[in-house]
């Protein structure tokens, strides 16, 4: 690639400043996949009118290489690059600017000293350069707290202003400043902002011919501004991306690691550091850890940064293996389990032998060259041990023993199923316990249910048939006959329940107790801007003149954080080795769980061609918008039973997730074999149909996960995605482990 080969207008004159925003590729820049088929793209079809590629969306993890590809396109384009880092509160004076009032010398000598010198150098620039550009290099602090300070100043300036004749003056943001000179400009995590106002204003801007409607004029989109939007996947306060944001972008990557050679090259690239053998170590590990912690939903991000200050790590001296949580594990998590978690899939995969490996090794080198110092002639020989090279197939392989499986649950009609419970049972045992560890107890026996109650329920039924048919009515499963059952329960699947739920509701309590005093610092007392009403009036939003000249108190309970959606497979295959009831344990933790921290839970279970007349059936355990006490009970009607619809399951529970309030909404599949329903409803058809769906729902908000309790475990990753996929190896740790990988959604 030729410094000049993607220039996009080369007669462009840029001026001295310009010329320096351009970014310089370092010697060690290594110019990758996407580097290349992004600059073909938009060299291609740049003077194309409505084909121009000129908004480009990266997506993924923290270190995979998002903002250096963009400096690098910077570079082949020829244009300034600069950026913007989006946060949460940001409003639409940080998308296009402020007007500040000029205040005289005397104002200005009664402010601080700090005040007095952001004022003085944005009364010098002139309004050329942006406001929050001027105010980070005069205090040398970050956007954000750039943005802040302004706030805090334009409201100082504005009490203290009592002159009946103001000079105001506009100042452009850095968007604008791009927008208007045609730079390459990166805007960072557009997915935390919260107003949707802020986002509109950035959609307008970024149509091809779009422009931007400032306080002084009308800003017409630079024909060679280009924008780079980056954003990281699964961040906390981070949203799904704008869906009409979204739309306008013509070209999409999806930022993960890249390859095991590709990561070495780099490293010795970025480091100086040339021993590819324990390179080689090095970026196994990473890749272990990374699919490790996408598969347990750990926050953390193990990515190329990791890897480069690790080599440099080794390269100065440092134990491999006690460099690793330094400069890898303790970046991802601090957690004592999810460390663990961790090390054992290094440990599974031999990577924490080789990291011994390369330790001993450094070890027995400087043990040899201290030799050297003593040995009188050259007759010495010291042997060195090392490791084995690690072979790539065993990354995919499965370490673990075989499946265990719980013993299915015996028939009311066996010999032993009653022996030692009366059929007129009073009182049994909830699912509760005592202040001291002991179990509660509660009146077993349901008052018979009312015309009315009866009443009311066939019209929830109906209600759930009537949203379920609606949802699905313009997909593939249009013509699929589908009946939604709300199941009923009696005393033995109460037994059942108090059977199960017996030794799981320590290790639940135990989460929760964790979970709640991160729900208390949900009480918010923030407040929502550019209302049309409100208990605090905003001055600065009058210049708008769209009558949004107030903000409104956030209540706790607008915005909670989570909501469950939990689907059983209830196919034949789940009565297999132990895998129901090993469902049914995992679905009573989670449903107590979301009861103790008041998170909305639904569950529904699905199986496929019960019958000609009933080719879909879906099982409404609990709803989003119905609550019942006994809803715990009804849990125990899963069970195995004919085949399964997936995509159509899958996309009733999320449109009931789309329609709920909170901000994060979590899926999660409980599921052991492919789809496969009649009459031609598998192979890859289904899952070509559950991707569309998953995609499908991702762009509205919900994020999906599959825990895979079977033998089509390679299956069902492929389907939802190596980020998306649980490997559920041991099924009496699978309810504990669900319920852990929820809580960190919270």
């Amino acid at each position: 690639m030729t410094e000049y080969e993607y220039y996009l207008s080369p007669s462009r004159q840029l001026t001295d400043a310009e010329k320096q925003l351009v970014w310089k590729k370092p010697l060690t820049h290594q110019i990758s996949e996407e580097e290349r088929r992004i600059s073909q793209e938009i060299k291609r079809n740049w003077h194309r009118g409505e084909m121009k590629i000129a908004n480009i969306l990266l997506e993924g993890d923290a270190g995979s290489g998002k903002t250096q590809l963009a400096k690098a396109l910077s570079a082949n384009f020829g244009l300034p690059y600069t950026k913007v880092t989006c946060f949460a509160d940001m409003d639409k004076s940080d998308i296009i600017g402020a007007i500040l009032p000029v205040i005289s010398s005397e104002q200005l000598a009664a402010l601080e000293p700090e005040e007095q010198t952001v004022l003085n150098a944005l009364y010098e620039s002139g309004g050329f350069h942006s406001i929050t550009e001027v105010v980070m290099e005069v205090l040398g602090i970050t956007q954000e707290q750039a943005a802040s300070k302004m706030k805090q100043i334009l409201k100082l300036v504005s009490q203290n202003n009592d002159t009946a004749a103001v000079e105001y003056r506009f100042y452009p943001s850095e968007i604008v400043r791009a927008y208007r000179q045609g730079y390459l400009l990166e805007i960072q995590e557009p997915n935390v902002i919260r107003d949707a106002a802020v986002l509109m204003a950035l959609n307008s801007a970024l149509e091809l011919d779009g422009s931007i409607n400032l306080p002084t004029e009308i800003v017409r989109r630079h024909p060679d501004f280009i924008t780079v939007i980056t954003t990281n996947r699964s961040y906390a306060g981070a949203r799904p991306l704008n869906e009409a944001l979204r739309d306008r972008v013509q070209h999409s990557e999806k930022m993960d690691l890249p390859g095991k050679e590709i990561m070495v090259e780099r490293a010795i690239a970025k480091t100086g550091f040339h021993d590819e053998k324990v390179l080689a170590v090095l970026a196994d590990s990473i890749i272990i850890l990374d699919k490790t912690a996408r598969a347990h939903a750990i926050k953390g991000v193990a990515g190329m940064r990791s890897l480069f200050y690790w080599t440099d790590a080794i390269a100065g001296g440092a134990s491999a293996k006690q460099s690793l949580y330094h400069k890898v594990i303790y970046k991802i998590t601090t957690d004592s389990d999810e460390i663990k978690l961790l090390e054992d899939a290094l440990r599974n995969h031999g990577l924490m032998a080789g990291l011994e490996g390369i330790d001993k090794e450094e070890a027995d080198k400087k043990e040899i060259d201290k030799m050297d110092v003593k040995k009188q002639n050259g007759s010495d020989a010291v042997e060195i041990r090392t490791w084995g090279d690690i072979d790539d197939a065993d990354f995919d392989s499965d370490h673990s023993a075989e499946e265990q499986g719980i013993s299915v649950k015996k028939s009311a009609d066996s010999e032993e199923s009653s022996s030692h419970t009366s059929d007129d049972l009073a009182y049994m045992e909830s699912a509760d316990l005592g202040e001291d560890g002991s179990p509660q107890y509660h009146q077993a026996n349901p008052e018979p249910m009312s015309e009315e109650a009866k009443a009311r329920d066939r019209d929830f039924r109906k209600k759930l048939n009537r949203d379920a048919r609606e949802v699905v009515s313009a997909s593939i499963h249009n013509k699929v006959k589908l009946i939604v059952h709300r199941p009923d329960y009696d005393k033995e699947n109460q037994r059942e329940y108090v059977r199960l739920s017996k030794g799981l509701m320590p290790i639940v309590q135990e989460i929760a107790r964790k979970t709640l005093p991160l729900l208390e610092h949900e009480l918010s007392n923030e407040f929502a801007r550019n209302r049309y009403y409100g208990g605090k009036f905003q001055a600065d939003s009058v210049a708008y003149r769209d009558y949004k000249y107030f903000a409104k108190k956030r209540p706790p309970t607008e915005f909670p954080s989570l909501a469950v959606g939990l689907r059983v497979d209830e196919s034949a295959s789940m009565a297999a080795f132990g895998r129901l009831e090993a469902a049914k344990r995992a679905v009573i933790a989670v449903y107590e769980y979301c009861q103790i921290c008041n998170i909305p839970i639904l569950i529904y279970g699905d199986t496929a061609d019960v019958s000609k007349i009933e080719q879909m059936s879906i099982f409404a355990y609990t709803g989003m918008d119905k609550t019942d006490p006994n809803d715990r009970y009804r849990l125990m009607k899963i069970q195995a039973r004919s085949n399964n619809r997936d995509g159509m399951a899958l996309r009733i529970m999320a449109e009931q997730l789309v329609n709920s309030p909170q901000q994060t909404k979590l899926l999660v599949s409980i599921s052991d074999g492919q789809p496969k329903a009649m009459d031609n409803y598998t192979g890859s058809y289904a899952v070509t149909d559950m991707q569309q769906t998953i995609e499908q729902f991702e762009r509205k908000g919900i994020t999906f996960l599959a825990a895979a309790i079977g033998q089509d475990k390679d299956v069902i990753s492929d389907i939802y995605g190596n980020e998306r996929f649980l490997d559920i190896t041991h099924l009496h740790e699978f309810p504990a482990q669900l319920v852990r990988i929820i809580a960190r959604y919270v």
